[in-house]
């Protein structure tokens, strides 16, 4: 997959009604989410709201996966979804405005009712055997829904990897610094998605294997400008304002001819700084 013009070239697209405005810098976060849902045209077209012909006004995303790996993207990068909610992650509040959101076709959690079989969150009935047919579960426990041990569904490996394939192309086009899941960044104390089933590690990984095939790199220019953005028009991170000729650099990521990187500190190692410079005047360590 790739990202054209904030959008994935191949893949059905249609616009939400339920977005903000045009964000002026790239987003920064992805966060995970589960529809509480079995049906994916029906999740879909309720976070498209009105043009998806539902009654929803409140809630939205960027893309969609279904069960069986189908996508859909329902608002292009670049626009501001409402997904998160009342959120935090570190210093920034308010994550909507910095991230991207994408929704699992999952159910989510389904309580057991005593009598060996399920309940989930609309009060559909469903046997452990239901379950295995659609696709498995795993029983954890889960101290934001209550006392005791909950179904969770699986999500199958074709909507797994469509959701790699997607967060590949946005971690390739964007200066992504976080994955996240909504649970973590929800202060209100009551989201649980993507949920115990949702393999987390697997999706941060990528944001680790992105940085680890940059070889070290090394500034060229005699004093190359460290910006809070990918463009002149971002202010420079003062200090240090500017990076020395020599400066050992580790690429995090990258947007068009902007690199996000982390500066070595005195020690040889790599420091708490990061901020933006022109990819032009950075080369690899050893053929610089």
């Amino acid at each position: 997959m790739r990202i054209e013009n904030h959008r994935i070239p191949g893949i059905w697209y249609g616009q939400s009604s339920n977005l903000g405005a045009q964000r002026e810098k790239p987003p920064v976060i992805v966060v995970l989410h589960y529809t509480t849902g079995w049906n994916g045209k029906a999740s879909r077209n309720w976070l498209m709201g009105e043009a998806g012909g539902t009654a929803n006004r409140g809630s939205s995303a960027h893309v969609v996966i279904d069960r069986d790996g189908t996508a859909w993207q329902i608002a292009p990068f670049n626009r501001t979804a409402w997904h998160a909610g009342p959120s935090r992650y570190g210093e920034i509040e308010g994550i909507n405005s910095v991230s991207v959101g994408i929704e699992f076709v999952n159910a989510g959690w389904l309580k057991p009712n005593g009598l060996g079989d399920f309940i989930d969150a609309y009060g559909k009935r469903m046997t452990a055997r239901d379950l295995n047919k659609a696709g498995g579960y795993t029983l954890a426990p889960h101290a934001r829904v209550g006392s005791g041990t909950f179904a969770w569904p699986l999500f199958p490996e074709a909507q797994l990897q469509t959701g790699l394939d997607v967060l590949q192309a946005l971690l390739a086009t964007y200066p992504i610094r976080a994955i996240v899941s909504h649970e973590e960044i929800d202060t209100r104390g009551w989201k649980t998605d993507p949920g115990p089933a949702f393999p987390m590690d697997r999706f941060r990984g990528l944001l680790g294997e992105a940085a680890d095939r940059e070889p070290a790199m090394v500034v060229t220019a005699g004093r190359l400008n460290l910006r809070g953005g990918p463009g002149t028009a971002f202010e420079k991170i003062v200090p240090p304002g500017t990076l020395l000729k020599g400066t050992r650099l580790k690429v995090l990521s990258r947007t068009g001819d902007w690199a996000f990187v982390a500066p070595e500190d005195v020690d040889g190692r790599e420091g708490a700084l990061r901020g933006w410079v022109h990819a032009a005047y950075i080369a690899p360590a050893l053929a610089a």
